[in-house]
């Protein structure tokens, strides 16, 4: 996938890993109109490029991500829908993404950036790393899916705590609550990443694509309608032309990696 210049994301490439990081370090990483554009963009070209099997997403700077740019909001009062919708669809398109996405946290995570951490399918931490929800005490209430997202995985005490407190979470405390897959030191957090986001590069992506449209769909559903939604993918994915190679591969005694 070519690499064209964005103003607030760099784009690079790890064989076929793509590795993006978000470079408004100055504004703590905050998404704004044009960086949540560039990444809508890198995200369509990574989907649609059969030579990209994974992404990995990080921060510039000693920040992960800020959340929404609350300044830029300020500077246009009365058009936060219209500054929402487009972050929003972001979120939806990251969610439904269907190759790997491997978050690597550099730094803090914070309001939305927190969130966003919650689309990973695996989540590098730095052990200095902090995660906390503030947006209660500014007379708010977490925007970017974490009031539907934390009582799923976490459960609805905890999650009231987590959201109403505001309180800080080190990464340990993240790895406990399963929010978290990795909590490494700073120095290590990218070269990790990129280890965790190659290793799932060789997964069949077929076979990658079912597994995390039926885990997405079992967040809300019943169980007896997953089951069945399990079964149609399934399906599918023993249907692809590299299921049926892995499986002579593994009649003539070769395993997968």
């Amino acid at each position: 996938m070519p690499a064209p210049a964005y103003q607030h994301l760099l784009v690079g490439h790890d064989g076929d890993v793509v590795i993006l990081k978000l470079a408004r370090a100055a504004a703590r990483n905050a998404l704004n109109k044009t960086l949540i554009a560039e990444l809508r963009d890198v995200l369509a070209k990574v989907s649609s490029d059969a030579n990209a099997r994974a992404l990995l997403l990080t921060g510039e700077g000693d920040v992960f991500c800020a959340g929404a740019d609350l300044k830029e909001r300020r500077e246009h009062p009365g058009k936060d829908a219209e500054f929402r919708a487009p972050l929003l669809q972001f979120w939806h398109e990251l969610a439904q993404f269907a190759k790997p996405l491997v978050i690597a946290v550099n730094g803090h995570a914070a309001g939305g950036g927190f969130e966003l951490s919650l689309l990973g399918d695996a989540v590098v931490a730095s052990e200095s790393a902090q995660f906390w929800l503030p947006e209660v005490q500014w007379g708010g209430i977490p925007g970017g899916w974490g009031t539907q997202l934390l009582p799923r995985l976490v459960g609805p005490v905890r999650a009231r705590w987590i959201i109403l407190n505001g309180h800080r979470i080190s990464a340990r405390e993240m790895l406990g609550m399963g929010l978290v897959t990795h909590v490494v030191p700073a120095a290590d957090v990218l070269d990790t990443a990129r280890a965790v986001a190659k290793e799932l590069a060789t997964r069949p992506p077929t076979a990658v694509a079912m597994a995390k449209e039926a885990i997405r769909q079992a967040l809300n559903i019943p169980l007896a309608s997953g089951i069945e939604v399990e079964e149609q993918l399934l399906q599918q994915a023993v249907a692809a032309p590299e299921r049926r190679e892995l499986l002579e591969r593994f009649a003539q005694g070769h395993r997968p990696k």
